[in-house]
């Protein structure tokens, strides 16, 4: 059980790292962007802020063996039951009908889950969150509510700008376009190794762990164009050179060490991963 509740601690990193990370798919991002008045838009990020939170807290719970609490919280919070504290009908008007429908079905989940918590049993209450988080992931991989500064620009939306300039403090690496795409390509390929190191631990498959590492290891480190490497500032590759040493870390761990001491270590570095998101930004 142990292994398991670190697991899914660091499934819940994942999904945050991947929440934080909005400029991750900068480069070619697909997704939709759904426009909505400033105040709702603020209103909307505060209620997945709080579902984080949540998913959080009934980790935590479930770690401590009280499933009871677990399932209080997701009704409550994340529930059906939660849809008139979070203004879900207000919020409807605005939103993609497709869009919506992903949210109503991670209310749904939670409930399912809640009910689950409640038999006592915590490896089918686990299967069950693993509905609420593919919800959000989902929502996250096909819609964003902020523009690009692109897009932005298109709309000469210059009080906007000015406006998140004074919320987002984090460093600007201040990248050419080549420069952050390299960059981004980069990110986007350690989150991958992420997964897999995930994927590995839950099926406790060493190849898959030590596969998925090598590929965001040391390697990496050296094949980073030197343009970018002048930009970075000490601060950043504090953070980043002992991330990849972590990824190259779990390479040889993996042929000797338990899933739970692996688990262990990938949760460590993706504090990295979340630590550096929260320092540095690859655009304005």
């Amino acid at each position: 059980m142990i292994v398991k509740h670190k697991l899914y601690r660091a499934v819940l990193v994942i999904i945050l790292f991947w929440s934080a990370s909005s400029n991750i798919y900068a480069e070619k991002d697909q997704r939709k962007f759904v426009e909505m008045p400033k105040m709702m838009q603020e209103h909307q990020l505060a209620n997945m802020r709080d579902h984080l939170m949540a998913i959080n807290e009934i980790l935590l719970n479930m770690g401590n063996n009280d499933l009871d609490k677990a399932a209080e919280i997701a009704e409550s919070r994340l529930g059906m039951s939660s849809l008139s504290t979070h203004g879900a009908s207000h919020m409807a008007k605005v939103l993609p009908k497709e869009m919506a429908a992903i949210g109503t079905s991670m209310h749904r989940a939670a409930s399912r889950f809640a009910l689950k918590a409640e038999e006592g049993d915590a490896i089918p209450a686990y299967k069950a969150l693993q509905e609420v988080t593919s919800a959000c992931v989902a929502c996250h991989a096909d819609y964003k509510t902020h523009e690009t500064t692109s897009e932005k620009n298109k709309k000469n939306a210059n009080s906007s700008t000015a406006d998140e300039t004074k919320i987002d403090k984090r460093i600007n690496l201040n990248l050419t376009p080549i420069e952050k795409s390299e960059f981004l390509a980069e990110m986007r390929q350690m989150l991958n190794s992420i997964q897999g190191i995930v994927s590995g631990i839950g099926s406790n498959n060493p190849e898959k762990i030590i596969k998925a590492a090598r590929y965001s290891g040391n390697r990496m480190a050296r094949e980073t164009p030197e343009s970018i490497k002048k930009k970075t500032p000490i601060s950043f590759k504090e953070i980043g050179a002992p991330t990849h040493m972590m990824f190259e870390e779990l390479v040889i761990r993996a042929e000797t060490d338990d899933m739970e001491s692996l688990a262990e270590l990938t949760g460590e570095l993706m504090k990295n991963c979340v630590t550096c998101h929260a320092m540095f930004k690859s655009s304005e």
